[in-house]
């Protein structure tokens, strides 16, 4: 299995940068020099629209779900943006990552534009560790780097009534070429099919309220049939 600590300590800044600033172009990636350079000045200009997307999707899940008094969970808070959000809607929030400088910049950031906010900070991998409990949690970049699905999930839907996900599917055309051309896979993607991820659902007694298409994945909001 690819250790993406190192992935992501070495670019959690540029992350941050991308999403505070909506810039983007100088990731670092697993690819060769040349490999890098081209990607970042073509697609990762593509990807940056598509993140802004992503991001504007995501908001408008907390806007309907996340309400004051609530505990939210950002799974992978990476840059601390969500967990910000969260903290001007009035929800306290549990901050999970796995990697020690996403938690740092997340502090940072909430410092600086939630002060006060009420924040617990877990390092955690959520293929292996037992997550804190919360009624909204969202998972947003994290499932195309996790080998195991079924796991993570187990822990996810374990701890929260109502889950927020994105996942990259292995039958878009773009994948069905990065797994053809290995090479062409510069953040090392992993793929989940969508009846893989249902499975997971069924097995929590979660139902799947919405899926939208997006980019070369999908999108779900799920749900615990307990709180139907």
């Amino acid at each position: 299995m690819t250790d993406y600590r190192e992935y992501w300590d070495k670019n959690i800044e540029n992350w941050a940068k991308f999403y505070l600033d909506i810039s983007h172009g100088d990731e670092k990636l697993y690819a060769p020099g040349w490999l890098g350079s081209l990607y970042n000045g073509t697609i990762a200009r593509h990807e940056a629209q598509l993140m802004r997307e992503r991001f504007s999707l995501t908001l408008a899940f907390m806007d309907k779900h996340v309400k004051p008094g609530m505990v939210f969970a950002d799974i992978g808070c990476g840059t601390g943006i969500f967990v910000v959000e969260a903290l001007k809607r009035g929800a306290s929030v549990q901050a999970i990552d796995f990697s020690k400088r996403a938690l740092e910049v997340t502090k940072t950031n909430v410092e600086r534009h939630a002060p006060g906010g009420k924040v617990e900070y877990h390092q955690a991998d959520i293929q292996v560790d037992t997550l804190p409990t919360s009624d909204v949690a969202i998972m947003v970049g994290v499932a195309p780097y996790l080998a195991d699905i079924d796991k993570a999930l187990d822990r996810v839907l374990s701890s929260t009534g109502l889950l927020f996900g994105h996942f990259v599917d292995p039958d878009h055309w773009a994948n069905r070429l990065r797994r053809v051309v290995p090479m062409l896979n510069v953040r090392r993607l992993i793929f989940h099919d969508r009846r893989e991820v249902d499975a997971c659902y069924a097995s929590h007694d979660f139902v799947l309220e919405d899926r939208k298409s997006f980019a070369t994945g999908y999108m779900d909001v799920a749900r615990a049939r307990s709180r139907t």
